[in-house]
């Protein structure tokens, strides 16, 4: 007998018996604790969803898109426990944790991928008649079910535009229903759409757009979450965990950690539990991606790094107050999605969308960059912008 769990975003979502232990299991109850979208709430005050229900509605809309393809009971399942354990493996506060596992080269997908091969949750997924080893692999993107939780148009990215909107105020414009009677599998490009739901894609595309500037990169969000991403280095270089000690906390026992151990993190929780968020002494656009010095910055953490003690020591200021935040240019996996067109052929979306050619094309209207220092010293640290990095000076 199914259960149904009521959501805010799918309305009613059923529960087939072999999902409840697995949804009961304690790697997934942790992810009750684990914010959505770290320190979002600080600016939207009802961004307090977390990874647990987003992965109930990723699993809901696995299973409707995989039953639309017409697939078997076995892949419909396989596809559900993908979408519903892809998150097992994230670090507290989510993608802000991120940066840190990303820095030593891995991902939060291959630890997910560890839990779901070996473990509680590979002896669940077994009593419920899965393959861990197949689903795990469909976390990682591998096989012919992965496009579905993993790929242009997916159940993952479906649900937490849908939840982040929702949560966050953002009006969208994503028809769920319509993509999912409009996609149909192809032996060569996987996941196809019909020509039909390209006014639906476009929808998808529209608000993806909208997301970034309005939540996703949005500056007091990432002004939040550098200041925890300060607080959480400033606990490792002083010797209080290593970030393995961190890496299976929730997000109130990260927190609790480092108050509890005092020094610089503990002062930068402090003022993130008062929401005395630093301010933007630099902000930089688009034109600076072009810049070596921002592209290393990007990509290499000891560079930002050096980067930020230059600018701190120009300030007069401790390291831990300046901060450098540089994301990575917003990514429109939708835009690679293929439509079948009534002749029977199949082209990108791009060029059957105009639409979504200038979206694509205009990803990087929103983009920023920032230097951000607490708001008493803002003016002493854009002038050390000015004197570390000269070469920003010809570009205002």
């Amino acid at each position: 007998m199914a259960v149904a769990l009521r959501d805010p975003i799918h309305g009613s979502i059923p529960v087939a018996d072999w999902a409840m232990p697995i949804i009961d299991s304690a790697v997934m109850q942790r992810l009750r604790r684990i914010q959505q979208l770290g320190t979002a709430h600080l600016v939207y005050p009802g961004a307090n969803h977390k990874r647990f229900e987003h992965s109930l509605g990723a699993s809901h809309l696995g299973g409707r898109l995989a039953t639309a393809l017409g697939m078997s009971d076995d892949d419909v399942r396989t596809v559900k426990a993908a979408a519903l354990l892809h998150d097992v493996g994230h670090g507290p506060f989510s993608h802000a944790f991120e940066a840190l596992v990303k820095e030593q080269g891995r991902r939060h997908e291959e630890t997910s991928q560890d839990l779901i091969r070996w473990g509680p949750l590979a002896d669940l997924l077994r009593q419920g008649g899965l393959d861990p080893v197949v689903v795990a692999d469909c976390v990682a993107g591998k096989g012919a079910l992965a496009p579905l939780v993993s790929g242009s148009l997916d159940a993952d990215r479906m649900d937490y535009l849908l939840r982040d909107a929702h949560y966050t105020g953002v009006r969208t414009t994503v028809d769920i229903d319509r993509l999912a009677e409009v996609v149909e599998r192809d032996a060569r490009h996987g996941l196809v759409l019909q020509d039909s739901g390209i006014l639906a894609a476009e929808g998808l595309l529209t608000t993806r757009f909208l997301m970034y500037p309005a939540v996703y990169l949005h500056h007091t969000v990432r002004a939040g979450e550098s200041l925890l991403l300060a607080a959480i280095r400033c606990h490792l270089a002083d010797g209080h965990a290593t970030l393995a000690d961190l890496e299976r906390e929730t997000d109130d026992g990260l927190l609790w950690r480092i108050r509890g151990a005092g020094g610089a993190g503990a002062e930068l929780i402090r003022r993130l539990d008062d929401r005395k968020l630093p301010k933007r002494a630099y902000e930089g656009r688009a034109t600076d991606d072009g810049l070596p010095v921002v592209r290393d910055m990007r990509e290499r953490p000891a560079a930002r790094r050096r980067i930020e003690g230059e600018i701190a020591d120009a300030a007069g200021l401790a390291h831990h107050l300046v901060h450098i935040d540089v994301p990575r240019p917003p990514k429109f996996r939708e835009a690679g999605l293929n439509v079948r067109l009534r002749d029977g052929s199949t082209r990108p979306l791009p060029e059957v969308s105009h639409l979504v050619q200038v979206l694509h094309e205009a990803r990087m209207d929103h983009w920023r960059w920032w230097v951000f220092a607490p708001k008493a010293d803002r003016d002493r640290v854009a002038a050390a912008v000015g004197k570390v990095l000269p070469e920003l000076a010809s570009r205002a």
